[in-house]
């Protein structure tokens, strides 16, 4: 997936989720919800790092792309903010970003030719329904503009 469809696809999952939570009207959470979406989407790309550090001998392996790391990055966070930060609402926040971030990615690299260690380190079987190859134009341009029409809808704007 390249970078369009991975800021897409984060954004998507943020305000869908947002979508379903209990909104505040407040500028504190206009505010959180803002950056926490921003955050989410530029962290989506931050998985393919592994192709420039260690030039693509890892890239695609259970560290990045795995069900585990998400899970664990998800929990790292909130930890970090909630009980080490002490930061309240904002932790909330940031660990939904980093879930939206990490998952997404591996959500949809799981669509593409390659697929992902789903359930690595167990087993680093590639997964997914493998429907389209990560370079396809539509399938990225597409899902940054539906990414970027839920975030209108969320905030109200159509």
């Amino acid at each position: 997936m390249d970078r369009p469809g991975h800021f897409g696809g984060a954004m998507l999952l943020f305000f869908g989720i947002m979508y379903f939570l209990p909104r505040g009207d407040t500028l504190q959470t206009l505010s959180l919800s803002v950056t926490a979406a921003g955050i989410a989407a530029a962290m989506s790309m931050k998985p393919d790092m592994d192709k420039k550090f260690f030039f693509g001998v890892f890239h695609r392996c259970w560290v990045t792309h795995s069900l585990l790391t998400v899970i664990m990055a998800t929990a790292g966070t909130f930890v970090l903010f909630s009980y080490m930060l002490n930061m309240g609402l904002l932790s909330y926040y940031a660990a939904l970003a980093v879930f939206c971030a990490i998952g997404s990615h591996v959500l949809l690299d799981s669509f593409t030719r390659m697929g992902v260690p789903l359930y690595g380190p167990f087993d680093n079987k590639m997964r997914g329904p493998r429907w389209f190859r990560g370079s396809n134009p539509l399938v990225n341009y597409t899902l940054l503009a539906a990414g970027g029409l839920m975030m209108l809808f969320y905030y109200k704007v159509i």
